[in-house]
């Protein structure tokens, strides 16, 4: 069984929380998901989070300013997820998706209307029940 290595963030503005829409193409294509993505080798999970943020939605976020939040660890048809969740409220640069993919800003409260992938129930629940969100 394959295990892919995994970093992401969940971005805040305020009571608002930001999700990416899975494109066209991708394995499970239309779901919901947290940004970020893949470790590189040899790359730390908070600087793939970093990396990955960047190249996904345009903007800098600084390794200082990511709190960890949790592990994840789900098993998926075709491989292992193993993930650490991060938490950042700073960053710098306009919110867009840079791979054409959608983008939206959720209160908190309704991310369980979300379709959201299934390794992000964890990751809810986790939000619903912090004080910092």
């Amino acid at each position: 069984m394959r295990v892919l290595f995994c970093s992401c963030v969940i971005i805040t503005n305020e009571s608002k929380v930001l999700i990416t829409q899975r494109p066209n193409g991708k394995f499970m294509e239309g779901f919901w998901e947290f940004p970020g993505g893949k470790v590189k080798n040899f790359e730390q999970f908070n600087a793939a989070a970093v990396r990955e943020i960047n190249e996904e939605l345009g903007v800098q976020i600084e390794i200082k300013n990511l709190q960890f939040l949790m592990n994840i660890f789900y098993q998926y048809p075709n491989y292992f997820l193993s993930m650490q969740v991060y938490f950042a409220d700073k960053w710098q640069g306009k919110v867009k998706g840079m791979e054409k993919q959608r983008i939206k800003w959720v209160d908190k409260a309704m991310l369980n209307d979300c379709n959201m992938l299934p390794a992000s129930r964890k990751i809810i629940q986790k939000i619903l029940k912090s004080k910092k969100f």
